[in-house]
């Protein structure tokens, strides 16, 4: 929202959000995202701002659910039913739905050309597609081998990809029980690389062309410690220089989108290291589909 359409924008934990005080004024829209649309503290957070009169936007799967009754606006993913606790499908859809929800913005403010607009939308056409063609499955079963038999796995990746990482580490300690933590790149010598020795895997993802010097850089600061570096790298940015245990190469769309495309190997790849070990990958133990307390 703030690159398309320079509209100041913050992310907040729905759990966190009634706590922190939150400035809401006249001018303050809020955006609720969930699946199930059944979740408490979500819920919660969208009953209060609706009683301070502030604009409330649902993006929800579950057509029906509470928070898509009680929003102001109701934007549906139709991602379709999902079966499985940890989301996949309805994930990306919910993506989908925030790009176009920020191209709609971007050109309320002059911000984006109808002509781009329509190549972007066009383009989101295309990746289904795009998704069939890019599944690695060589390189992400070489990476689960290596996955299933370590106790702890690190993420790595800067600005969007950071995003990715992050959703990628959640995945794998969900339904493989592996523990995982994502952080910002940039962020390594302020104390996690501490946590790196020999054999430690690290997944790095670079999707940003202005990004790739830094990233590889600090995939370099691991490598040199003894880590096992794996990386998620956009096609067009790769490199034979690039020395890692395994790549995998990702389609260069608009970057409006790319994190819809770039999310499928780390889905697969949880996928593959669950089904390794023998874990429960539709009903993982702990958790459920909808958290309907606090």
């Amino acid at each position: 929202m703030e690159q398309k359409a320079r509209v100041i924008s913050s992310t907040e934990l729905a759990s966190e959000f009634r706590y922190s005080n939150p400035i809401l004024d006249d001018d303050t829209a809020v955006v609720f995202i969930s699946q199930s649309g059944e979740t408490a503290d979500t819920l919660a957070a969208l009953r209060m701002c609706n009683e301070k009169g502030i604009d409330t936007f649902a993006i929800v799967n579950v057509l029906g659910s509470s928070l898509a009754k009680e929003a102001k606006v109701f934007l549906p993913t139709l991602a379709g039913k999902e079966i499985s606790v940890a989301t996949t499908k309805a994930y990306c859809s919910q993506v989908a739905v925030l790009s176009l929800l920020c191209l709609k913005k971007a050109m309320e403010e002059n911000k984006l050309s109808r002509e781009e607009k329509l190549a972007i939308e066009n383009e989101i056409e295309r990746l289904p597609l795009l998704m069939k063609k890019y599944i690695d499955q060589t390189s992400v079963e070489k990476i689960a081998d290596t996955i299933q038999h370590h106790n702890h796995v690190f993420f790595l990746g800067r600005g969007l990809d950071y995003a990715l990482s992050l959703e990628g580490s959640l995945k794998l300690k969900e339904i493989s029980y592996i523990h995982s933590e994502a952080y910002a790149a940039g962020e390594l010598k302020h104390g996690t690389i501490s946590l790196i020795e020999k054999d430690t895997p690290v997944i790095t993802c670079i999707t940003n062309p202005d990004l790739v010097l830094k990233s590889i850089s600090n995939t370099k600061e691991v490598e040199t410690r003894g880590a096992k570096v794996f990386l998620l790298i956009r096609e067009d940015l790769y490199s034979n220089l690039m020395d890692a245990s395994a790549v995998i190469l990702l389609p260069k769309v608009h970057d409006v989108l790319q994190g819809i495309v770039s999310i499928l190997p780390y889905q697969l790849l949880a996928y593959t290291v669950a089904k390794k070990l023998g874990c429960d990958i539709d009903q993982p133990r702990n958790l459920a589909k909808s958290v309907t307390v606090e």
